[in-house]
């Protein structure tokens, strides 16, 4: 929602504004940065160090967040303390943390004047060199105004040739600083170098709204080229650096989305392609997105022909899945799209059909126009190749798409053969297993039902326990067997396995669940040792008392608290049920 910076303490809760208000007076909002267009950035400072984005326009705050987990789309202190830096309504009111004013007495104090004012002031009468000193010894003891002021002003007179080499020593000195002396960026040190990153990468988002872009384009290659190496020495678990190379990407397809004028589009179009040969970012994806950016922005056969030649350059390796490889194909083809006909890019998919996007491509295409027997023969080439590779997963995509040409065709037969493939090879979870069990059921006259049915049941008993008795249980629910669903629970008894049966089998077999309960609570206290086993156990104790034979339960606890005497953590749990 919008707020008045002038009154924004009329629009918080109470409790957040005076925590908000004692945060701000204990001094633990520190550096502010203004990244232009209304937007504000402030670093805040405590146990952890939290992040304040503000949008301001017109003296209305327009959004705000943080990154404290407090901030689930409410203000938070942290935004309501930097709203109080901002506006310096309280700047001279000096209270101790323990203070204890309220809101309402600080509101009766009498306003003073605004920071802005009082800089302005000094400014006014500060002569050129006092401030030139105040800089030099500021930037010389204090490495966070250093950095700020390296950052915004090293480059205000420099030729746009020398600025990409300007801000690539500043970043190789960041990575120097963060590094440490171990040449490694630890995990609370990866959060900081983003940071400090992401501020160059705001000062490249100003220039290109200034349309400055010849250095917004400095900022952002200097970014890529010596941010991406430093994720091999880093522990970006959080993706705090990986983020800023996201970020540095997103700020070019901004501009190649824009209207730019020749001169721009050649000059970006020839940093991506010299990006990508120099191979600083090769093993990550932002490596081939370089390419298909500069495939977007060409506009004649030389540049054609020079993303053909890399592009055509990655050959095979021979392994069983070659990631560089499969991208230059798509880029391929992403570039064939861009320059040639349907016809040709249709051509270069059915060369590369074992590419399994291109295969799944053509496929889809000759559903689409009714070829049928065509998108047949290309989904049995698919199986018999990934099968032959142990490819189950694509195989059986393949085979999906069969299952949809047999509906659209009505060929009943092959419905059944892979519904049945489906039913019998594929997944258990219920979910999936439901749909080809009812195409299935569908397919088959009514009076052949029973009879295939029990074939399949006679066939998953013969497959490996686990699978057969998910998939197993599911008919048996369908079908409401419910007899033969206690007879396979008996037989493939697990804890987890009777909770599951509580469903469907309570109303009628109390009883058999309580007596299958009792003998497996006792096999797997006797076969496991220690509390969080004791406790599983006591939560099975009480969906057995839930069944209602109290005196059973009892039972069973008695004679366990005297079998195991010595295990002091069960009998602690035993106690609390």
């Amino acid at each position: 929602m919008e707020i008045s910076l002038d009154e924004f303490e009329f629009e918080v809760e109470r409790v957040v504004l005076e925590q908000g208000l004692r945060y701000y007076i204990e001094g633990h909002v520190g550096s502010m940065i203004e990244l232009g267009n209304g937007k504000y950035r402030a670093f805040l400072k405590d146990s952890d160090r939290y992040v304040v984005n503000l949008t301001i326009r017109n003296g209305m705050v327009e959004n705000y967040s943080c990154e404290c987990q407090n901030n689930q789309g409410s203000i938070c202190q942290h935004v309501v303390a930097t709203l109080f830096n901002m506006r310096k309504d309280f700047q001279d009111l000096i209270f101790a943390p323990e203070t204890n004013n309220t809101i309402d007495e600080i509101e009766s104090q009498p306003k003073k004047s605004s920071v802005v004012d009082e800089v302005d002031e000094i400014l006014i009468s500060l002569k050129e060199n006092e401030l030139k000193d105040f800089i030099r010894q500021t930037c010389s003891n204090d490495r966070e105004f250093r950095f700020r002021f390296l950052t915004i002003f090293a480059n205000i007179n420099a030729p746009a040739s020398s600025a990409k080499a300007s801000y690539i020593k500043q970043i190789q000195h960041l990575i120097v600083v963060y590094s440490g002396r171990h040449g490694y960026i630890g995990y609370r040190e990866a959060k900081e170098f983003g940071e400090a990153i992401l501020e160059i990468l705001d000062t490249a988002r100003t220039n290109i709204e200034k349309r400055n872009n010849n250095k917004a384009l400095a900022i952002i290659f200097a970014v890529l080229e010596e941010v991406t190496p430093v994720l091999n020495s880093a522990d970006d678990s959080n993706g705090y650096i990986g983020g800023c190379i996201e970020e540095a990407v997103d700020l070019i397809n901004e501009l190649v989305e824009t209207e730019i004028d020749e001169s721009l589009r050649s000059e970006i179009f020839n940093l991506l392609m010299d990006t990508f040969e120099s191979g600083k970012l090769h093993g990550w994806d932002w490596h081939f997105d370089l390419i298909s950016l500069a495939i977007q922005l060409l506009r004649n056969s030389q540049e054609k022909q020079r993303i053909q030649t890399i592009v055509t350059s990655i050959k095979p390796t021979g392994e069983s899945y070659d990631w560089d490889y499969r991208k230059a194909q798509e880029l391929m083809h992403e570039l064939l799209l861009r320059t040639e006909n349907e016809e040709a890019v249709t051509q270069y998919l059915k060369e590369n059909v074992s590419n399994p996007d291109f295969r799944e491509r053509l496929i889809k295409q000759a559903i689409k126009a009714n070829d049928y027997k065509y998108a047949l023969e290309l989904a049995n080439d698919g199986i018999a190749k990934d099968e032959a590779n142990d490819y189950i997963g694509l195989a059986n995509k393949w085979r999906e798409y069969q299952l949809d040409i047999y509906q659209k065709l009505g060929d009943d037969d092959n419905i059944i053969r892979l519904a049945r493939y489906f039913v019998i090879k594929g997944s258990s979870a219920p979910e999936s297993l439901k749909d080809y069990y009812n195409l299935l059921k569908k397919t088959i006259s009514a009076d052949l039902w029973s009879e295939y049915l029990e074939k399949m049941i006679v066939e998953l008993l013969r497959k490996e326990k686990g699978t057969a008795y998910d998939k197993l249980v599911s008919f048996f629910v369908w079908e409401e067997y419910w007899d033969r669903y206690l007879i396979l629970l008996q037989k493939n008894v697990t804890l987890s396995r009777i909770e599951a049966a509580e469903k469907y089998l309570t109303s009628l077999y109390t009883d058999q669940l309580i007596s299958l309960y009792d003998l497996e609570i006792r096999f797997y206290i006797e076969k496991n040792v220690g509390r969080s086993y004791y406790i599983d156990a006591c939560r099975y104790i009480k969906r057995m008392r839930n069944l209602g034979d109290i005196k059973t339960v009892d039972k069973l606890i008695g004679e366990m608290r005297n079998q195991y005497k010595n295990r002091r953590a069960l009998l602690e749990e035993l106690t609390k049920l």
